[in-house]
């Protein structure tokens, strides 16, 4: 097991393995297992930094008013499907289209 600084990964740009780019980490989604912190998923794209940084029903509502919720989209990635061993550089172990899209 790999200990990794979550600051040091939100903002960077994820791509798969073929260079397309799948977005931003943006969030790091997490549970509490005893004395351990186990990551479940990331999400990318602007959708989840709007999940970061307002509430849910504050987000919705102002931007469905703005009409931006239109153009927000955003992609869940489960823990094994980021190879992070170059944290620097995160690289899909799958493909952009495999991923789940967050849900407004």
């Amino acid at each position: 097991m790999r200990n990794i600084n979550v600051e040091l990964l939100l903002d960077r740009e994820v791509k798969d393995a073929s260079g397309r780019r799948a977005g931003r980490i943006e969030e790091v989604r997490a549970r509490k297992e005893g004395d351990e912190i186990i990551v479940e998923a990331y999400h990318l794209g602007p959708e989840a930094l709007l999940e970061r940084l307002a509430a849910p029903v504050f987000r919705l509502s102002l931007f469905r008013a703005l009409g931006l919720h239109k153009h927000a989209h955003g992609r869940r990635v489960r823990w094994d499907q980021l190879d992070l061993s170059d944290p620097e550089r995160p690289v899909l172990r799958c493909t952009v289209d495999e991923l789940q899209k967050l849900v407004r």
